[in-house]
């Protein structure tokens, strides 16, 4: 998991506690809900590649210029 995302989840991990505790256990299952969401969207986008990317293509010749390839 990126340690970014828990600069964002942990404190609505924070507030949905403070929120059981003080009576409104809704509210605080709807924002862990909410936290556990954002973990899974942050998982699936850092996820590996399925396929492996070549280490250097520092050879690769542009198309020459001037004619038209069709």
């Amino acid at each position: 998991m990126d340690p970014f995302c828990l600069f964002m989840v942990l404190p609505l991990v924070v507030i949905a506690g403070i929120l059981i505790w003080g009576g409104l256990a809704w509210v605080g299952i709807v924002v862990i809900f909410c936290a556990a969401i954002v973990v899974v969207i942050d998982s699936w986008t850092n996820r590996p590649l399925p396929f492996e990317l070549p280490e250097d293509d520092y050879d690769y010749d542009p198309p020459q210029t001037g004619r038209r390839a069709y």
